[in-house]
């Protein structure tokens, strides 16, 4: 009988890290989906090349990751991405993320 418990309790443990590590996966897939994101949108503004959000869109997408928010102001873009963990009872995973160009006067030291 202890056999029996034995084998249910370390079946629950690993269940747990299973589902540990597929959150902090989908963690980390939302804030690259994120970062690529924001940067091909601010790109595309920069460079007046499509449409940002459209962009941001499609390599969201690429990577795995659902655009949820993207929004423009003055010349960076923002952008929030939603990623979908396959554990049961959790929400989706978000990350969001900003580009745009930085000023290249150094400020006061």
């Amino acid at each position: 009988m202890m056999g029996v418990g034995l084998v249910l309790m370390v079946g629950v443990l690993l269940t747990a890290v299973l589902a540990l590590g597929n959150v902090l996966h989908c963690k980390a897939v939302a804030g690259t989906a994120a970062d690529s994101a924001a940067l091909a949108g601010a790109t595309s503004l920069y460079e007046s090349v499509g449409n940002p959000c459209a962009v941001a869109k499609q390599l969201a997408k690429a990577n795995a990751a659902v655009l949820d928010r993207c929004e423009i102001v003055g010349e960076d873009v923002t952008v929030t991405v939603r990623v979908k963990p396959r554990v049961p009872f959790v929400g989706d995973i978000l990350a969001a993320s900003r580009a745009g160009p930085r000023d290249c006067v150094a400020a006061d030291p």
